[in-house]
């Protein structure tokens, strides 16, 4: 699949990361009269810029990030950018920030926003090293400690959190999001003293720090969004990433003539560690008709995990899951067939099994690894597995897969 379809190539690469345009509420702290022209306060106070972004799983969307379920977390990415851009060395760079839930339900009344957390978990410097770096965090709050930036230096790196859970149908708002507060000051010239104001963007504001805010959506929704798809960042301790429930795909339920397929199908990815990946999105759809006899629906499973169209380094695992409901009566699983496409409006052609120590090649970059399993009472998982369909797949790039 061309990372063109995913329309963020630069989030594909963490070296590669390009800031946007800075958020800012610091406009509330403009003071008439100061000295925003003088050449006095630009040598005394160099100017800073600095960019907040949330990482989304698309250009042509904003951020978003799927909740937490039972045995799933997500997770919710900030980009941060500073650049000291004036002449001066600067001594003792704080940058600081801390996430607040909205749209919880379950919150009292008396507080709306004190209900689910998004704690932080780690930090991602780009390049890997910044000199004389140190992140600390407590709970949901993180402060970042830079002793010196010289001038023209430029501090990138990325700030991830966990996605709250989702606990309960009517848990959250429509609007549900994590707010990602954060706050900027630093000393001036080579003093260790704050300055008595401090340029942000070339703006001159009385009272320092700078501050801003940035948001990332969530999808909370326990019908199609959550069933049929995710969206998370990938720390660099890898992690698994399910549609559904993770535990089983169940059978259609509701009237005939109105019922909603998708739990009958499920995607899981699991991504190996230190990958340097940015982002995962799967999008699964289940249509009527199978592609033989053998099944009455036909999965698709859009796997996105892009990488700036170069394979990964370590093969990622993908299970395809198929419910026991859309297997035809006396269908063979030695009959089934998993097609894939790199590219997300080609036609997929059928998987060639893996080679023997089950990993991909550079010219078979995707591969069925082992036999399909079909669930029976003795290895099914759960009860509701019983008769389901598995396939294993070991990936090195994106791709569409169909069942």
């Amino acid at each position: 699949m061309t990372d063109s379809v995913f329309a963020h190539d630069a989030l594909a690469a963490r070296s590669g990361l390009v800031s946007r345009a800075a958020r800012w509420v610091g406009s509330a702290f403009l003071a008439a009269g100061l000295l925003v022209g003088s050449s006095a306060a630009l040598a005394a106070n160099a100017n800073f810029v600095v960019t907040v972004t949330p990482v989304a799983a698309s250009a042509s969307s904003p951020a978003s990030v799927s909740v937490g379920r039972n045995g799933l977390t997500t997770y919710a990415a900030y980009q941060v950018s500073i650049t000291n851009s004036s002449g001066n060395t600067n001594n003792s760079i704080r940058f600081s920030g801390s996430t607040v839930v909205s749209g919880d339900l379950t919150a009292s009344p008396a507080n709306a926003d004190a209900g689910a957390l998004a704690p932080y978990i780690e930090t991602i410097f780009i390049p890997n090293t910044i000199p004389n770096t140190a992140c600390t965090a407590n709970g949901s709050t993180v402060l970042c400690n830079f002793s010196q930036m010289k001038a023209g230096a430029n501090n990138l790196f990325v700030l991830i959190f966990a996605a709250p859970a989702l606990t309960a149908a009517d848990h959250w708002a429509d609007t549900a999001a994590i707010n990602f507060n954060w706050s900027f000051d630093y000393a001036s010239g080579n003093s260790s003293g704050t300055p008595s104001s401090v340029l942000c963007s070339g703006v001159l504001i009385a009272a320092p720090p700078c501050t801003g805010s940035a948001l990332t959506g969530l999808v909370t929704t326990q019908t199609d969004a959550i069933l049929s798809s995710f969206i998370t960042y990938i720390p660099t301790f890898g992690g698994t990433f399910f549609t559904g429930n993770g535990a089983s795909v169940l059978p259609p339920t509701g009237p005939s003539g109105s019922l909603n397929l998708r739990p009958t199908a499920a995607v899981k990815l699991t991504v190996p560690t230190g990958q340097n990946l940015t982002t995962a999105q799967a999008d699964v759809t289940v249509l009527l008709g199978g592609q033989t006899g053998d099944t009455t629906t036909t999965i698709t499973g859009v796997i996105k995990v892009p990488n700036n169209d170069q394979l990964f380094a370590t093969y990622a695992t993908i299970e395809l899951r198929r419910d026991a409901s859309t297997i035809a009566k006396g269908a063979k699983i030695a009959n089934a067939v998993v097609s894939y496409s790199h590219d997300d409006a080609g036609t997929p052609q059928p998987l060639s099994p893996c080679p023997t120590n089950g990993v991909p090649t550079s010219t078979n970059p995707v591969c069925v690894f082992g036999l399909p399993i079909e669930f029976t009472k003795k290895n099914a998982p759960t009860p509701d597995d019983v008769g389901d369909w598995l396939f294993v797949i070991h990936a090195l790039e994106n791709g569409r897969l169909a069942q």
